[in-house]
């Protein structure tokens, strides 16, 4: 078993990222890894409930896409998120507004991660 990191940089916005690195850590729960997403920078804005994010180009937006939220949801068995708390607070997301399940990282846990993990992934 291997410790799978996948961090996620960029905002929900217009951006395929944050949904795609979701689907990429389930499947390595399928084959016995311990994969963690965790968002960092732009990418905290992902881990907000009830955003209405959308990706790709605009013709995309206007179709009923399952939303980062949802895919989370779906796989919080599976995998681990966290948001890097420091990024948090400089874009003034507040605990309530988490998606339940996201726990909050230092950025010395952070380091700890990488540093322990066989695979770090950044999108």
């Amino acid at each position: 078993m291997k410790k799978v990191n996948i961090i996620v940089t960029q905002s929900p916005y217009g951006k395929e990222d944050a949904f795609g690195a979701i689907p990429m850590a389930a499947t390595q729960a399928a084959v016995g890894n311990e994969p963690s997403v965790i968002f960092v920078s732009g990418g905290v804005y992902s881990v907000v409930k009830g955003q209405k994010t959308g990706y790709g180009d605009a013709t995309v937006w206007g179709r009923d896409v399952p939303s980062v939220e949802a895919e989370m949801q779906k796989n919080m068995e599976l995998v681990k998120f966290y948001a890097l708390e420091t990024d948090l607070e400089k874009r003034a997301v507040a605990d309530g507004e988490l998606v339940d399940g996201v726990q909050k990282l230092t950025p010395g846990q952070l380091t700890d991660m990488i540093l322990e993990a066989e695979v770090t992934l950044v999108f």
